[in-house]
């Protein structure tokens, strides 16, 4: 993956590796998911979240929803910008908004939509989150309201 040091914290840039493709020289969708997590824990640590640290409470993030529309394909050596935002959701959950688009011709190849739920150790549902986490999830909000989405934010390189 290069450095990235000088992208906004809501872009992460991951080059498609050759164990990412597949017999059709194609990259294989299950590693969409992964260049997701990759972005959504960059994005995240950016507003000092620790996922050792809540894991330690007893504060677990369980996926509840993926989901993921292809556009484009990616082939071994594309480099791949991928956006992440916090989304709009009415439920108590973290949801997250990305676009992944192809640096070399700013296509769009791929966006997704992701929520979490937080969970104590026991499982349970906590709906009442621990102030520390609600505050880290109102900066991220806050960021993602102030920063515009979609392709006009994507940084075009020839």
């Amino acid at each position: 993956m290069p450095a990235d040091g000088l992208l906004p914290p809501h872009r992460v840039r991951i080059e498609v590796r050759f164990r990412e493709v597949d017999a059709y020289g194609v990259a294989w969708h299950g590693h969409y998911v992964d260049w997701l997590e990759v972005a959504r824990h960059r994005f995240a640590a950016h507003f000092d979240f620790d996922t050792e640290a809540f894991l330690a409470r007893g504060i677990r993030l369980p996926m509840l929803e993926l989901a993921l529309d292809f556009r484009q394909a990616l082939r071994f050596g594309d480099l791949v910008e991928v956006e992440v935002l916090p989304a709009p959701d009415p439920r108590k959950v973290l949801a997250f908004r990305y676009r992944l688009t192809r640096v070399a011709d700013g296509r769009l190849v791929a966006t997704a939509r992701t929520a979490q739920v937080v969970q104590g150790a026991d499982g349970r549902l906590l709906l009442g989150w621990p102030a520390d986490l609600a505050a880290l999830v109102a900066g991220m909000r806050a960021y993602g309201a102030g920063t515009a989405s979609g392709s006009e934010t994507l940084k075009r390189v020839p």
